[in-house]
């Protein structure tokens, strides 16, 4: 496309969360025919004017997330510009600028649906180490909810450098949970922060979920997989994130003059319950470990037999323990779980139909598309249409 408008693409965060974004973008690029090329700036500012000039870039996209400081709006001048999960509302010379965020009220809702459900002594929040807007809206609302239910609320807020040392992070944290009623339900905003919780509690002699319960945000695999226990956490909806903000900067390049300052909030896709948060695992060891196990192999041929083998009784009283526990039977958990897999396939718009019925454990795509129909009632293609869509 040696015609396309050059659009930059700025990345501060990690790569799981940006190649999701990332996608989104190109796929809004694709539909008006942008070339879209992506900057790592990780590491330092890049020279943003030298940047813009050397692409003559017609617009830019700035993922803040992972250092919402690093980017001055003013580095960017009259560049039509959209910034992603910023750590406060962007202001340029003109004033405010558009932006696109996470929904990060509805993710405190889901995180306090989790931890509530199973009536804590106390709540614990784990905050950002800077006052992020991300950070801070998830506080506040969860402060409130802990104050409705009248449960005793308290924030811990580590320092830069306790984020940068995993001893001393872990330290800081359960200096802190030492003090709280038990059982404690631990909200960490950032999957990192929550892998500290757990490990805090580890060093504590505190149980997990036991004595706390912890859930976290961004589901990053990497961190919530390899946790002992594995961690709970909310997925945010980034591939929507990323076509979010190619639609507005679209409306601020046609613009003939600068648009008015408007903010896209983007819905989580859900939590994504693991056993950091399993309530099961106090009043059934078996039945969680049967849900854990088809949580991960679900998509790997498992069949119900191999999850009843982890109850040292007979198929049917397995069964019968199994739903009385979790209100599935064991196919129905794996098959609930095939789907979820594939839904996230779809959402991203790298794969085909016969691939995700291949990765998420159908014989056939034929056999994959009746089971979706026979869920959703529309076909996997349009009901992946309409989730890129939000």
């Amino acid at each position: 496309m040696p015609n396309a408008a050059t659009i930059l693409a700025f990345r501060t965060g990690e790569l799981g969360t940006w190649r999701e974004k990332v996608g989104g973008m190109a796929s809004f690029a694709r539909v008006v025919g942008w070339r879209l090329q992506p900057i790592d700036a990780r590491d330092a500012a890049p020279d943003v004017p030298g940047l813009i000039a050397f692409w003559h870039a017609a617009g830019a996209i700035i993922d803040a997330s992972g250092a919402p400081t690093r980017f001055s709006p003013d580095d960017f001048g009259d560049l039509p510009t959209v910034w992603m999960n910023p750590g406060a509302e962007p202001r340029g010379r003109r004033g405010p600028l558009p932006f696109v965020a996470s929904d990060s009220e509805a993710i405190a809702r889901l995180v306090a649906s989790e931890l509530l459900s199973a009536s804590p002594a106390s709540i614990l929040f784990v905050e950002w180490p800077e006052p992020w807007r991300w950070s801070t809206i998830k506080r506040d609302l969860m402060r409130k909810f802990a104050r409705l239910h009248a449960i005793p609320f308290h924030v811990v807020t580590p320092s830069a450098q306790e984020l940068a040392d995993a001893a001393a992070l872990q330290s800081r944290i359960g200096s802190v949970l030492a003090e709280m009623p038990l059982p404690c339900g631990v909200f960490a905003v950032t999957d990192i922060l929550g892998a500290a919780a757990i490990g805090a509690a580890a060093r504590g002699g505190l149980a997990v979920p036991g004595d706390i319960a912890v859930a976290s945000v961004d589901d990053d695999p990497e961190i919530c997989e390899n946790c002992s226990p594995t961690l709970t956490s909310v997925r945010p909806n980034f591939h929507s994130l990323g076509f979010a903000a190619g639609r507005l900067l679209q409306r601020a390049i046609a613009a003939a003059a600068p648009i008015k300052a408007e903010c896209e909030v983007v819905p989580p896709i859900g939590i994504v319950r693991r056993a950091s948060t399993l309530a099961l695992q106090r009043a059934d060891t078996e039945a969680a470990g049967a849900m854990e196990l088809i949580r991960r192999e679900a998509c790997s041929g498992l069949r119900p037999g191999d999850a009843a083998a982890l109850f040292h009784t007979s198929r049917r009283a397995a069964e019968l323990r199994f739903k009385a526990a979790t209100g599935m039977t064991f196919g129905q958990a794996i098959l609930e779980r095939r789907l979820a897999a594939a839904c996230d396939y779809l959402r991203s718009g790298n794969a085909t139909i016969a691939a995700i019925a291949d990765f998420c454990g159908w014989n056939s795509d034929l056999a994959f598309r009746k089971a979706f129909k026979a869920q959703f009632s529309i076909p996997p293609t349009r009901w992946a249409s309409r989730a890129r869509q939000f």
